[in-house]
């Protein structure tokens, strides 16, 4: 497919967390969907590395801003200076966050709380708060969640604390925004990626993960949905509920 008969073509997309692990292969599904993906770091290093990853033949597309989103005013300054650059914003898919564990909940310092549990969960609610009013009005936001908000993991006790509190935030946006627009979270399983090459041949990658991402914000009928994507057939049927 060309870019100018991709599906996105034309669209803006804003991926949070673009330069990890995961994001990367969001990022990379989107390029090739024919997006513009704006991907906003405080490191600019992280952005040069991403830009290296995705390779030349998609970065025409590829906007990087070095900008924190840690905040809730350095987050509605983001929102602001993209829409006022781009004139709109189609879909934001947030993979801020990642995977800790090592200790019980009785052995966790108050700096693990903070850097666990308060910083990422104030960085999803600061981009949820800033961006999904500056959506376009078909547009769509997805975060990126963990099977560990649903399901306590020994050793990782404010990882799941933290999932959960993002799951419910997906909800109460969903609740009050009563259909205005598309918000949704995307549960994912083991992730094989650039930093965990191997593992089950079940496990999605990150490409694959792009894939969904993709499939969700172009199909009007996901909406305010936890959208469980634990296996390569979880991936199956969203493609091919996307596709019918």
């Amino acid at each position: 497919m060309t870019t100018s008969s991709t599906p996105l073509h034309g669209k803006v997309v804003v991926v949070p967390g673009g330069t990890g692990n995961v994001g990367e292969g969001i990022v990379r599904a989107f390029l090739t969907a024919g997006a513009t993906v704006v991907v906003p770091s405080r490191s600019q290093s992280r952005l040069d590395a991403l830009a290296k990853l995705i390779g030349p033949g998609l970065t025409g597309n590829l906007k990087t801003i070095e900008a924190g989103y840690g905040t809730f005013d350095d987050t509605d300054a983001l929102a602001t200076k993209l829409v006022e650059e781009l004139g709109h914003i189609d879909h934001v898919v947030s993979a801020v966050g990642g995977w800790w564990m090592g200790k019980a909940l009785w052995q966790i310092s108050e700096e693990d709380w903070q850097k666990v549990f308060v910083d990422v969960a104030t960085s999803h609610m600061a981009l949820a708060r800033s961006f999904v009013p500056r959506l376009a009005e078909d547009g769509s936001y997805t975060a990126i969640a963990g099977f560990s908000g649903q399901k306590p993991y020994p050793a990782a006790g404010i990882v799941s604390m933290q999932g959960a509190a993002q799951l419910m935030m997906r909800e109460a946006f969903s609740a009050e925004l009563k259909g205005q627009r598309r918000i949704n979270d995307l549960i994912l399983g083991p992730v094989i990626n650039r930093s965990r090459p191997g593992g089950d041949p079940n496990w999605l990658t990150a490409d694959q993960v792009g894939e969904a991402a993709v499939a969700i914000a172009r199909t009007p009928s996901i909406a305010d949905e936890h959208v469980v994507l634990d296996t390569v057939e979880d991936l199956k049927r969203t493609l091919a509920r996307a596709a019918g």
